[in-house]
């Protein structure tokens, strides 16, 4: 996989495994990993790593020739139409402006904003992916919080 594929794919999993620790307190030990491959390989891996040592499952397929994001099919290979075709990549890595809207839209960390039928989200020009990442975990901590007081009213 040439350099550049190879950054930004562990970019990618970086800011996916911030989304999900500021979504969840109790994902502190988990984490999107960009799992090693050979190089006759057509697609990479990018794995959650649940914190058990063993591999959790498989988030998403990058195509090494395109750069593709593929949304995954199961663990050997990316999610197939009817006819058995690879659905096209609504994502590339190499594509700057293609990989900016992929970093906003991932910190949805379930992959939903892989699917076809998805629409490109366009990043916000005044706000920085770690402005985003602020907000999710503010969404987490006032969950929380609303959820305790429930609780204290409740007793």
């Amino acid at each position: 996989m040439e350099q550049k594929l190879q950054e930004r794919a562990e970019e990618y999993a970086r800011v996916l495994t911030q989304a999900q620790r500021a979504a969840w307190r109790h994902a502190e030990r988990e984490m999107f990993l960009v799992q090693e491959h050979s190089a006759n390989q057509k697609y990479v891996r990018i794995i959650e790593d649940m914190g058990t040592g063993r591999n959790g499952s498989v988030h998403s397929f990058i195509c090494t020739e395109t750069g593709g994001v593929h949304k995954a099919g199961g663990w050997s290979s990316p999610a197939r139409d009817r006819n058995g075709k690879v659905y096209p990549a609504k994502y590339n890595l190499l594509d700057d402006e293609s990989f900016a809207a992929l970093l906003f839209a991932c910190v949805n960390t379930s992959g939903g904003y892989l699917y076809a039928n998805a629409g490109i989200p366009t990043p916000p020009v005044d706000k920085t992916i770690n402005d985003v990442i602020r907000e999710i975990e503010e969404t987490r901590i006032a969950r929380e919080d609303a959820s305790r007081k429930v609780f204290e009213e409740s007793i």
